[in-house]
C-alpha cells in the first residue's frame, strides 16, 4: 500500500490562488546586505562569482 503525505507550511499557512504576498519592508534589508558582503568581497546570490567562474573552468585532474 502506497500512502501519499501532503506536507503543509509550518508557518503561515497556504495562500489562494489569486492571493498575493508584497513585502517591500524586506528588500532594503537585503540590499543593505548584499551590498555589504559584495563591498567585504564575499559572494553576492545572483551576481556573478569571479573566483568560482575560475574553479569552475579548471582541469579537476592534475597533468603531468
Amino acid at each position: 500500500m502506497t500512502t501519499t503525505m501532503r506536507l503543509t507550511p509550518a508557518i503561515g499557512g497556504q495562500r489562494s490562488g489569486s492571493e498575493t504576498a508584497s513585502r517591500p519592508e524586506l528588500e532594503p534589508i537585503f540590499t543593505e546586505l548584499a551590498a555589504r558582503w559584495q563591498s567585504a568581497g564575499r559572494a553576492v546570490p545572483g551576481r556573478a562569482d569571479e573566483e568560482w567562474t575560475i574553479l569552475a573552468h579548471r582541469y579537476p585532474w592534475p597533468t603531468r
